[in-house]
This record gives structure tokens, sequence and C-alpha cells, in this order.
């Protein structure tokens, strides 16, 4: 198996040798290359911080035979393995390069270097309007009839629920999209294809399509739930908590909004117990929104706004203020929409100075982190903004912003944070 050769397969060893989400192995395949950074691994050549405890088990690690098992596991299960290098890498997964190590106080994990996909729809088509539905495993009867009906609502508007597929709220969530349509529910569990958790549901997970950052053998784990969190809320564009009991509804709703996208919560009974964190979230977070239905939920997310060339629907007013990219910059002085863009993340236009402060930071930022590729990139050319997606991978777009009548350009579908203005 051609794990010197073959840069797709050297990424499924290192998942398997190391712990996805280690932003040291991240950084170190972006600046050398996958198979660099495996043959660096098994000869202990690598800096403390990225190798995996304990190391005394590589000297006997045979990477030939791990890849010839990892291929061969990946084609027994029926699945696929999507790297960064694919066109159908999710883009979501890339704020969590520029979000850096901490966004709103919340430790972040890096990109996954690959992903194992057992679905026959590209990823883009399968999450391109995901909404994460979760809550408590112990539901009450109504916690699950809610969280059916947001199901099957959401997919009856073609939006797909995502969750890790668990017993209770997340389960109903998805029968509930399925009985609106096929391929309207995807699971991510925190394990391997083969390990699916919990055992009981595996009838259910054979109905629906599956993704996982975990390499097939993996057992399910704590370390790898609360892992998992973060890439759940990275590929979505916002999460529902339905039901969860006091202390314990902060897990994924928290990282949403750490990466700049939408966090609802239900209310229930002042009397239930699995409604009291539901409760403390919505009191104690601000940002996040009181939702009842699959209405409000896309509600949250779609924004009826009205901007020359960019077929908005309805009008919108636009205020001066500041933004914040986190981890890489800002407060930026801008104009900014009184609506939300599809992920939640506020519209905002900016001026050509402007414009060329933020690229300036991105540029900064990709250097400081290792993110040469696969991010978001914009340049100020000739009084137009050159905006490059996945830059620096086979799938690099290109678009072109021109300025409006007023010379502020619109930065849309970025991971904006509004702010207040610095100290004068």
């Amino acid at each position: 198996m051609p794990t010197d050769t073959d840069p797709r397969i050297a990424r499924a060893v290192l998942a398997h040798l190391t712990t996805p989400g280690n932003r040291h192995i991240h950084t170190l395949v972006h600046h050398e290359g996958p198979l660099t950074v495996l043959r660096r691994l098994l000869t202990r050549d690598l800096p403390a911080a990225a190798m995996p405890a304990p190391v005394g088990h590589l000297s006997t690690v045979d990477g030939r035979r791990i890849a010839e098992a990892v291929v061969a596991d990946t084609a027994r299960i029926g699945a696929r393995i999507v790297t960064p290098q694919d066109a159908e890498w999710p883009t979501g997964l890339h704020d969590l390069a520029t979000a850096g190590h901490t966004a709103g106080a919340v430790d972040l994990p890096a990109p996954p270097l690959c992903l194992w996909v057992r679905a026959e729809r590209p990823l883009p088509d399968l999450l391109r309007h995901a909404v994460a539905v979760v809550g408590s495993r112990a539901a009450t009867a109504y916690g699950q009839h809610v969280a059916t009906e947001l199901g099957h609502g959401l997919a009856e508007q073609d939006w797909t629920v995502l969750n890790a597929g668990g017993y209770g709220i997340d389960a109903a969530a998805l029968r509930g999209a399925l009985t609106s349509r096929p391929h309207a529910a995807v699971a991510m569990p925190a394990c391997g294809l083969d390990r699916l958790h919990p055992v009981g549901n595996r009838p259910l997970f054979d109905r629906l399509d599956l993704i996982s950052v975990w390499p097939p053998s993996s057992d399910p784990s704590r370390t790898r739930t609360l892992l998992n969190h973060t890439w759940l809320a990275a590929l979505t564009c916002g999460a529902v908590l339905v039901e969860a009991a006091p202390g314990r509804g902060h897990g994924i709703i928290g990282r949403a909004l750490a990466l700049g996208r939408p966090a609802m919560a239900v209310p229930g009974p002042v009397t239930s117990g699995l409604s009291a964190g539901c409760h403390q979230a919505l009191r104690d977070e601000p940002r996040i929104r009181l939702v009842c239905d699959a209405a409000d939920v896309v509600a949250h997310h779609t924004p009826p706004t009205r901007h020359p060339g960019r077929g908005r629907d309805v009008a919108t007013t636009w205020e001066p203020g500041w933004v914040v990219l986190p981890g890489v910059g800002g407060p930026y002085p801008a104009l900014v929409a009184d609506l939300t863009g599809p992920q939640g993340w506020p519209i905002a236009r900016f001026t050509a100075d402007t414009v060329a402060r933020i690229a300036a930071d991105c540029d900064a930022h990709a250097a400081r982190v290792g993110e040469a590729a696969g991010t978001t990139r914009i340049r100020l050319v000739d009084g137009t903004v050159r905006q490059t997606e996945r830059a620096g991978t086979p799938a690099e777009s290109t678009s072109i912003i021109t300025a409006d009548a007023d010379g502020y350009y619109l930065l849309d579908g970025w991971s904006w944070q509004v702010t207040d203005p610095p100290p004068a």
C-alpha cells in the first residue's frame, strides 16, 4: 500500500496514529505535507507536542500494514475517505483553522485530517442546509415529540438534520427528518463507522448517511464525544438544543456560538428538569434564540434582505458598527445589516481601506498558524475585491466583488462578530 506516495492514505494513517484535532499535527501537515509528517512520526522525529502518548509503540508500528488495514476497513464498511484536497471537503471546517486555538473562550480543535463518509451524495449536497438538533439522551415524551416535529418540519423545507445519532433527542430528530424525505438525516458519531454507537440505534444508522472523523476500529469515548461537538458545530449552519439537564446545555451550542453559527433553544415546562438546561442557556447567553418549531429555526437562518445585485428579497437597513473576525483580527469599522446571513453571521460592508486591512490580517494569520491552503483570501486589485475560496487547493475558485454606489464592498459569508468600538 503506497503510504509513501499517496497523501490521502498518509492522512488516514496519521488519523489512526494521532488524535484528530491536534493543532501541532495539523500545522505540520500544512507546512510539510502528510507524507513527510507520517515519515517523521514513525521515526519519532516530531516535536514532543505533536507526538502521541505514549510514543514507545511507534518503534514497532508498520505504516504499510496500517495503511492496508485502513483502506480495507474503509472498503468493507462501504465508505470513502475525503480530504481537504477534495472538492467535496466541507468549507465549514475551514473556520476551525482560522479561529485559532480558542474562540469566545472555548477551546477548539483543528480541522480533522480527513473524514470517513458513507453516503452516495457528495458532502456539499448533504450539508448545504444542515442544522444540528441535539439534546438529552434521557428525553421526555415532550422532548421527543418536539424533536420529531422539528426534524420533519426542517426536512420538509429542504434542510438536513445532523447530530451524533445518540438515544433520545438525537434519534427522534433524525427519525422525524426521515419521515419527510430520504437523505434528510445525517449522523456523525464519535467513533469509527464500524463501531456505531449506541448499539440500539443500529437500525436507524442503517437508514442514515454517515460521516466520521474517526478511522475504522475507533471505539466511542468521552474524549471523542467532546471533540465531536466542535466538528458537528462546524459542519452545520446552526444548532438547536431541545432538552438538557442543568449545566448540560453548552456543548454543541457553545461551540456553535464560538464559530459564529446561530444557536437556538426550545423552551419547556418549568417543572421539567430536562428543560432546565435550555432555560439556563437562554437566560445566560443572550445570543441564543428561543424557537418553538421548524419555521422559527429557518427564520433565524434565512436573511430576508435586499442588496443591489445580490438577489435579496426584502429591503434592510445598514448601521455603522464594528466587527471582528474571530482568531484573525479586528475590530473593523463597517456598515452592518440589521439581519444575518444564511449561517447566522452578520452581513457587513467595508471601505477599500478596511478591506486592505482585513486582507493583510488574513495573510498574517495564515503565516502565523501555517494555514497556507484551504482558507478564504482576499485581494484589492484595481478597485475590485478578488475573493478566493479554498486557496491553494485543486478546488480553488475566485469571485469578483465590485464596490456599491456608496463605495463599500460587501464581504458576505464571513464569520463576523459584532463588537464594541475600540477605546478612543
